[in-house]
């Protein structure tokens, strides 16, 4: 809120730091900071909250997604989890969590993911969930 006094007051960036090294000594903001912010209420800004951002959301774990992730591994059971992520738009790493942690709580989801025969490949497939009764060996 200095720099915005500050800039209120006709300060320049130059004076404003210089005012918030006397008034707070070491513990003062760095100059960085300053010349970041100072601009931005200089354009009208009123406040320090952060602008709302566009792209994924920091959290893709939603009730909504682990349901598609349970939909496509019943529709099919050789799917992975980079093929999961990218037909629904999420993380890698989210689509791990949500069938280790989220449906991994389902007992019945070790029916859908048990292990059987890839007829197209002719090899036996994994699981994707932990625990399964598959270990991946032939």
């Amino acid at each position: 809120m200095e720099i915005k006094f500050c800039v209120k007051a006709g300060k320049s960036a130059v004076e404003t730091i210089e005012l918030i090294n006397k008034a707070y000594g070491g513990a003062a903001m760095s100059r960085a900071i300053v010349y970041r912010w100072y601009p931005r209420f200089q354009d009208g800004r009123e406040d320090v909250k952060d602008d709302a951002r566009s792209g994924r959301l920091s959290s893709a774990r939603t009730d909504e997604n682990v349901e598609s992730v349970r939909r496509l591994l019943t529709e099919d059971h050789c799917t992975t989890l980079q093929m999961i992520a990218d037909r629904l738009n999420i993380g890698k790493e989210t689509v791990r969590r949500i069938v280790t942690e989220d449906l991994r709580k389902n007992k019945d989801l070790r029916e859908i993911c048990s292990s059987r025969l890839d007829r197209r490949a002719e090899t036996r497939t994994r699981c994707l969930l932990p625990g399964s009764s598959f270990n991946g060996t032939r």
